[in-house]
């Protein structure tokens, strides 16, 4: 077989407050900020009003808002809320909360896709699209159950088991004024890092077989004056690299689309066969070359969020 299906992206739809009709996940990280009260250094405290977490910078810190703006700063964010970190721009931050998470969006426009990534300790995904006129119209559920790494009968029985990292669900029905319901149930441990929402598209005839995924590594490692090696684990970020087949009629359309998501993250879908080759982030390059005058070669760098 020379190529897997066409290249699925899905941009997605920012998630605003006002979307956001009702989660099971409370807002309550820290206390809220007071302006009477005295923060000593590295206190930290939320403004639900931002759904953000911020770290005090200095003792005595009275009456000084996290955001506004002071000179020298007094506060420094440290990302959003628990509720929120689904839908920052980062894969390895997660919403975490034993059992069950569950939000409910109103994204008020047509959405086609849901992707749910970086999922841990998950038993089951339900997806669910209600209409207010026609009621549920789309009520999918995915088991996350672990399954063997290898084939064969003493893996089944013994052998290492893995569970989805991700769901990937590509046909939403388009109903504008429906809400969409994501109910995620799993362990004591279960965590969440991307919830995303959008319109598909697809281009070229084919990713061709070839196809290259890997990770970048952020994590330190480094020797000691001993010679000891001294690993600090941080973040990663996904790699792939594409080689497509274009159609003439594809050439301008693509060309345009990368143009116009070129600073925004969207999610790339080279195979639903492989995680791996699902990548939430941007392009590093692209090219294409029209080689023939019906068809058209592309090759594409993917570099993922961490």
């Amino acid at each position: 077989m020379s190529s897997m299906h066409a290249i699925t992206v899905v941009r997605p739809i920012a998630v605003l407050p006002s979307m956001l009709v009702s989660t099971d996940v409370p807002e309550t990280d820290y206390a809220e900020w007071a302006s009477g009260t005295t923060y000593a250094k590295d206190d930290r405290v939320i403004l639900a009003a931002q759904h953000k977490v911020y770290q005090s910078l200095a003792d005595s810190n009275t009456g000084n808002n996290p955001a506004a703006v002071a000179i020298p700063p007094k506060w420094i964010e440290v990302g959003p809320t628990n509720r929120w970190k689904p839908f920052d721009k980062s894969v390895s931050s997660q919403v975490v909360q034993a059992d069950a998470i569950s939000y409910r969006i109103k994204p008020g426009q047509a959405v086609t896709s849901l992707g749910v990534l970086n999922i841990r300790g998950g038993v089951s995904l339900r997806a669910r699209v209600i209409d207010p006129t026609h009621g549920t119209v789309y009520d999918k559920t995915v088991a996350l159950s672990r399954s063997p790494i290898a084939p064969g009968w003493w893996a089944w029985f013994f052998g290492e088991r893995r569970a989805p990292t991700q769901v990937l669900l590509q046909d939403l029905p388009s109903y504008p004024g429906a809400d969409i319901l994501i109910d995620i149930t799993g362990t004591v441990e279960l965590a969440v890092g991307v919830i995303l929402i959008g319109q598909q598209r697809q281009f070229s005839m084919g990713v061709r077989m070839g196809a290259r995924v890997g990770i970048q590594d952020y994590s330190r490692k480094e020797r000691n004056e001993f010679g000891d090696v001294m690993l600090v684990e941080r973040a990663f970020a996904r790699r792939a690299s594409f080689s497509m087949l274009l159609t003439a009629a594809e050439v301008d359309a693509f060309n345009q689309f990368l143009t116009d998501v070129r600073a925004t993250p969207c999610l790339w879908i080279g195979s639903s066969r492989y995680e791996s080759t699902t990548v939430y982030g941007f392009y590093k390059n692209f090219d294409i070359v029209i080689s023939y005058f019906n068809y058209s070669d592309c090759e594409l760098e993917l570099e993922g969020l961490t």
